[in-house]
């Protein structure tokens, strides 16, 4: 059997004006976009800064809040740090400090100041029920000299990237202080970085009741002038690590 191969005859491509300005445009839109994806902008110390407070911001995933006293600033204080735990898949501790005056033995029992303390405690439980993150609080309760220390040791025993505290006026031996010692003392000592939520001066009627929670006898702590490393003598913890 024989079989016949005939070859077609292959006409040449035909180059045409129209053809070269579409292949030119074609190609030009793609290298255009292969350059616009790999340019990198030149980075500058303003933006190599900034990436640093970024990276910075996002590693705060341990967050300590002093509860000081009820107020509405403590409220915000506990809710902005579990709503940054809840973003960071970080843990908040809520610590809350019986403060045992001078003359008496750490486990002393403080009628009054233990049931300031509870309140505090079920108030900062009631505000973390409110949000998504409720299972990120620990609260603790220490009984301590002086909250300031207590704050500071409790932060460098859980390695707290950040503290947030509320600040409220108080009136120290008969002049309105804008600034907590409790928080005065964190600002200086603290082992991490510490953001302080401030709130509206002092009202008058209530200036009463911040004179009788400063009752201390002052020490170089509170006066600024001299430092006291806290050791665990100087507190007693009066409950583990709740959730």
């Amino acid at each position: 059997m024989l079989v016949m191969l005939v070859a077609t005859p292959i006409n040449p491509p035909v180059i045409t004006p129209a053809g070269v300005v579409i292949a030119l445009l074609f190609a030009s839109s793609i290298i255009g976009v292969l350059g616009w994806m790999l340019h990198l902008p030149p980075e500058t110390e303003l933006s190599r800064t900034a990436s640093r407070a970024v990276r910075s911001i996002n590693k705060m995933t341990r967050i300590l809040v002093p509860l000081l006293r009820c107020s509405e600033e403590t409220d915000r204080a506990l809710a902005l740090a579990l709503q940054m735990a809840r973003h960071r898949n970080g843990s908040v501790w809520a610590l809350a400090v019986i403060e045992v005056p001078f003359m008496l033995p750490l486990d002393a029992t403080l009628g009054a100041e233990e049931a300031r303390v509870q309140a505090l405690v079920e108030r900062a439980r009631s505000v973390a029920r409110q949000t998504p993150s409720a299972s990120a609080l620990t609260v603790r309760v220490l009984k301590a000299r002086q909250a300031g220390p207590a704050i500071v040791y409790e932060a460098t025993q859980i390695a707290a990237d950040l503290i947030i505290v509320a600040n409220y006026p108080v009136r120290v031996r008969g002049s309105l202080q804008q600034i907590d010692p409790a928080v005065e003392y964190v600002l200086k000592h603290a082992p991490c970085e510490v953001l302080v939520l401030s709130g509206a001066r002092l009202p008058l009627h209530h200036e009463q009741e911040p004179a009788q929670l400063s009752q201390h006898p002052a020490t170089a702590e509170e006066t600024g002038t001299g430092q006291r490393s806290p050791t665990h003598e100087a507190f007693q913890e009066l409950s583990g690590s709740s959730r």
